[in-house]
């Protein structure tokens, strides 16, 4: 455990953490350069071309070829807390910019396919290991892929990384009775705000406040309607398993292994005004069987998702803990929400996380930082109050708390529409609770989840074309 990941807070972050073998640190330093002046030029031509307009870029996404994109420039302050074996300075600072290309096409009536090319430079001054404050990324060295389609470069010397990878390439074909998809593609299920047992694949972090992308996964997906509202989806993953560091054990362009890979199957209907879910089979490993409920009663969305979760035997976390990563456990998830015609928007929701910890908290943020479980406590809550302020400004206020240690986190942000494709979020991370301590033996000692984790504050410019 370390400083936090500043890259899983902001939600995206470089597809692989290797190194670049026998790079001399000016060759290293002459690459970094090249490639962020390249970055940023291409950043302002394509803001120059076209940010105002709606069209694609070039050419149609519902012909043979379109291309749009985005970009996103983020600047981010921490004040950390006083803990010299965790932090060196009162404060760090964060700078990250990415550049995403999409092309999309319809060739032929039945067949469609996309593209997402991401390129990502990140500065921090922060220094040591990444350790994570439990908001997990969805988008970098990760589960459920089998191709390993990155370049990547990272300098820990200079606290500098930069990487381009392929975040979805997939093909969608339609036939009469199923639509078929080959490739990386973003899947999504569970109607969940904060946590959503059913999306197994590549979830948002509870706490992230950007889910503008989803990370895709090597996924062949089978949907077969049996209705308007009713129907099946099979979906097979291919992947590989991590090690205790939460990287790939083999350097290799493609590996897979049945523990690392998912078949799962599932099927929603609607009954009397409710949604229904129901899914199961083999996932990261492990087993799974779900289910959950949408509906309304009277003005209030009711929302219930709830997940059981079978480990086989497999990695364990790194020294000195040693424990399994993965264990049994049940996972569920009830929330209610309502939405005003004044723009009022309040969502709350309460998890039971069965896989995390009521007592050792280090071993449960050891967990959530690898994506085992959604946090390190067992019984969190969760508020969100959104309001339009103006037509143009967003305000929203979010409060996540672990009922297990009384750590809080709550989430300010203003959200400005600066004109019809662009955007300014502003906001901060004010996190509370108990700090860690230092054992002379055991080392460092954490005594809550968000009372682990420095504030920040924040500042967001994001723009599509």
């Amino acid at each position: 455990m370390g400083h936090p990941d500043f890259d899983s807070f902001f939600g995206e972050r470089k597809s692989d953490d290797r190194k670049f073998g026998k790079m001399t640190p000016e060759h290293r330093h002459g690459t970094f350069h090249l490639s962020i002046i390249s970055h940023l030029v291409l950043q302002l031509l394509f803001l120059l071309s076209g940010i105002n307009s709606a069209m694609a870029l070039v050419g149609d996404t519902e012909g043979g070829l379109g291309v749009d994109g985005s970009f996103r420039t983020i600047g981010a302050l921490t004040h950390n807390y006083e803990n010299q074996a965790l932090f060196e300075k009162d404060t760090n600072d964060y700078l990250q910019s990415i550049l995403r290309l999409t092309a999309a096409g319809r060739p032929f009536q039945r067949v469609s396919y996309e593209a997402h090319l991401v390129t990502a430079f990140t500065y921090t001054s922060a220094r040591g290991p990444g350790g994570g404050s439990g908001l997990r990324a969805s988008g970098g060295k990760t589960r459920y892929r089998a191709f390993d389609t990155s370049w990547d470069f990272i300098d820990n010397e200079e606290n500098r990384t930069g990487g381009v990878w392929l975040d979805r390439f997939n093909v969608k074909v339609g036939f009469p009775q199923a639509d078929l998809t080959i490739g990386r593609q973003a899947i999504t299920f569970g109607k969940a705000f904060f946590w959503n047992p059913l999306d197994l694949y590549l979830p948002f972090d509870p706490a992230q406040f950007d889910r503008d992308y989803k990370a895709g996964v090597d996924a062949l997906r089978l949907d077969i309607p049996l209705g308007l509202f009713s129907g099946v989806n099979l979906i097979y993953v291919l992947g590989r398993e991590l090690d205790s560091d939460n990287q790939y054990p083999e350097d290799r362009t493609l590996d897979a292994s049945w523990s690392g890979s998912s078949i799962l199957l599932r099927g929603f209907t609607h009954v009397a005004g409710w949604d229904l879910t129901l899914q199961g089979g083999k996932v990261y490993g492990g087993w799974h069987m779900g289910g959950g409920l949408v509906g309304e009663i009277k003005s209030l969305q009711v929302r219930f998702e709830a997940a059981q979760f079978w480990a086989d035997d497999g990695t364990l976390l790194p020294p000195p803990k040693r424990a399994p990563l993965l264990e049994d456990n049940l996972t569920a998830v009830v929330g209610l929400g309502r939405h005003w015609p004044s723009s009022l928007d309040i969502q709350v929701e309460c998890l039971f996380n069965g896989g995390g910890e009521s007592h050792d908290i280090t071993l449960g943020l050891e967990r959530a930082e690898r994506g085992a479980v959604f946090h390190a406590g067992r019984i969190l809550a969760g508020i969100t109050v959104s309001y339009e302020l103006t037509p143009l400004i967003l305000g929203q206020l979010a409060l996540l708390q672990s009922q297990t240690d009384g750590s809080t986190q709550i989430q300010p942000t203003l959200r400005w529409s600066t004109s019809d494709n662009s955007e300014l979020l502003l906001g901060a991370s004010i996190n509370c609770g108990d700090r860690p301590t230092l054992d002379p033996v055991k080392g460092i000692v954490f005594e809550s989840e968000f009372g682990s984790y420095p504030n920040y504050f924040f500042a967001e410019f994001k723009a599509y074309f």
